[in-house]
């Protein structure tokens, strides 16, 4: 995940963390040139801060801070944008505008997605997919089509991922989970009622979790063992529609499914292609 990412993140933050973050948002190709002492005394905070600090968010020290955020800051840079994510054209814009605004929006959602990007959880989640006996997909609405997308593409390397699609079904589909199954739930915001009580009966029937959620506050969170993250800058219902979300969700779910075909690439070419002669009738 983009460092500048985490730290718009964290939520308990003492008045001298923030003022340090803030320090290193507004000041970041400075920071990166500054010795502790020269950070305390521009932020008139205590050295002791800064190491706390970088102890809070798992990083090493100063040094390996300072190159999170020297590597971080060009990609964070670039994904500030005046592009309106809810409304990216306006009314009587000419067919050319409107593309080009698409294709903006487009471009800032995949870096957006890109610097939530978890690497260690996505590394994690292939792994645990690749060692689950069952996996269950849970969404609902539009997502739903994702869902039996990244099934399709499952199946085509011999995997089969369960969607259940009506709520009942889904219901019973966490009621028999156990250990042996794995759940992937996508909950923009974790609203609906019923998605809550899937977590909370998955988390009964000790199920791993995977979230793949916004970074806004989520009650489902404290259910999930495993989250990723959705570029975040639509609001949930003023706007033209999903145009940022969808494409982020599609993106999230590509990465799961080639990490999880890169660890075993030789056998799932394999497959595919002998699946593909198989239909065909070439093999016959």
């Amino acid at each position: 995940m983009n460092i500048f990412n985490k730290f718009y993140k964290l939520t308990d933050l003492t008045e001298n963390e923030k003022i340090l973050v803030k320090y290193i948002v507004d000041n970041s190709e400075v920071f990166v040139k500054m010795s502790a002492s020269e950070i305390s005394e521009a932020c008139y905070i205590s050295p002791s801060t800064i190491y706390r600090f970088c102890q809070k968010i798992g990083i090493s020290g100063l040094s390996e801070l300072k190159v999170q955020v020297s590597m971080s800051i060009n990609e964070y840079l670039k994904e500030n944008s005046s592009i309106d994510f809810n409304y990216p054209f306006k009314e009587n814009e000419s067919e050319n505008q409107i593309i080009l605004k698409m294709k903006e929006l487009y471009e800032q959602t995949i870096l957006s997605s890109l610097n939530l990007m978890n690497l260690d959880q996505l590394k994690k989640i292939s792994h645990l997919l690749k060692n689950a006996k069952h996996i269950d997909f849970y969404t609902s609405a539009g997502n739903l089509y994702f869902a039996e997308n990244f099934k399709f593409q499952m199946q085509e390397i011999g995997t089969f991922v369960n969607v259940p699609i009506e709520e009942y079904h889904q219901r019973l589909t966490a009621s028999t989970s156990d250990e042996n199954h794995v759940a992937i739930i996508v909950s923009f915001e974790g609203r609906g009622m019923v998605i809550k009580r899937l977590a909370e009966i998955l988390k009964l029937n000790k199920t791993p979790i995977i979230l793949i959620s916004s970074i806004n506050e989520n009650p489902i969170s404290k259910y999930a063992d495993y989250y990723l993250f959705l570029s975040s800058n639509e609001n949930h219902f003023n706007k033209i529609s999903s145009f940022s979300t969808r494409l982020s969700l599609l993106y999230i779910l590509d990465c799961i499914y080639t990490c999880y075909f890169n660890l075993d690439y030789d056998n799932n070419v394999k497959m595919k292609l002998e699946a593909y002669d198989k239909l065909s009738g070439r093999s016959i």
